[in-house]
């Protein structure tokens, strides 16, 4: 599976960890099966790991579309991505500048690490 989602109940967190090859219809189902997670609070933050991506079949126009669209999370959550230097990285930072309105709290790191330290939960 492309993406694998895991809820940490203890620290607050959605974890996914992206692999492969991911499309487009990955990107849009995902937001839905967070939500239909019996374990999904919204309160909780998120972390998208992107260093398992090899290749990664997803336009501009839909992250731009995501981005601005409302998250199923709160609007004090955090979010990061944890992004490989390269095109994966300058595609979530793009992201994070679409997204200021709709996810205020956003970061992109290059370490599980740096991640849990945004979130205050390392």
């Amino acid at each position: 599976m492309p993406i694998t989602l895991t809820i940490d109940r203890e620290r607050h967190v959605v974890y996914s960890a992206l692999h492969g090859l991911i499309t487009e219809a990955e990107f849009r189902q995902h937001a839905e099966k967070i939500k239909s997670h019996p374990a999904f609070d919204p309160s909780f933050s998120e972390i998208l790991d992107c260093r398992g991506i090899t290749e990664m079949s997803v336009s501009e126009a839909l992250l731009r579309e995501l981005a601005v669209s409302p998250s199923i999370f709160n609007a004090e959550s955090k979010h990061v991505v944890i992004a490989p230097k390269g095109l994966i990285e300058k595609m979530a930072t793009k992201y994070r500048g679409l997204a200021t309105e709709t996810r205020p709290n956003f970061a992109v790191v290059r370490t599980s690490e740096e991640a849990y330290e945004y979130l205050g939960k390392s």
